[in-house]
């Protein structure tokens, strides 16, 4: 069954992690257009590695620049991988205009985020030719060094 997800970041065409959505092996996509969030996110720039995170506060930043892709569900499985959803990042539907249309689409959100993230400047769009991104981040991705950043304390 075909769905759709909406990318803001290094899964953008031009980006450094494109070729997820390239590589039809593991499963389908195709880009239905450049695209915008109905709703407000903070963007944030984030770690030493120049990340670009969606942070889950709707209603608070800006409207958000992105694309649109329809994918099935076995390409929505392997994006889960690359996000590592669901231990570092969450997804949610939510409305997308595309097109003139709005179209209810998966978007990947930090969740449970440190509030003095919210303190960052809230970009509309993330491009790695503004900022770059730093490839060596892919070497801690799945490691402790992201929650350790990132993530809310666990109270004790």
């Amino acid at each position: 069954m075909a769905t759709h997800v909406f990318v803001y970041g290094t899964l953008k065409t031009g980006e450094p992690n494109h070729y997820w959505f390239e590589d039809q092996s593991h499963g389908f996509a195709e880009i239905v257009g450049p695209a915008e969030t109905a709703d407000k996110f903070p963007l944030v720039i984030a770690t030493k590695y120049n990340l670009p995170m969606l942070l889950d506060q709707s209603g608070t930043g800006r409207n958000i620049k992105g694309e649109l892709y329809k994918i099935d569900e076995e390409k929505l499985a392997h994006l889960d991988i690359l996000e590592a959803y669901p231990s570092l990042y969450t997804r949610k539907i939510t409305p997308i205009n595309v097109n003139g249309e709005k179209i209810d689409s998966w978007i990947y959100l930090m969740n449970d985020f440190r509030e003095e993230l919210l303190e960052n400047e809230f970009l509309n769009e993330y491009s790695t030719k503004l900022l770059p991104w730093d490839p060596a981040y892919l070497e801690e991705k799945d490691g402790s060094f992201l929650f350790n950043t990132i993530k809310k304390k666990k109270q004790g």
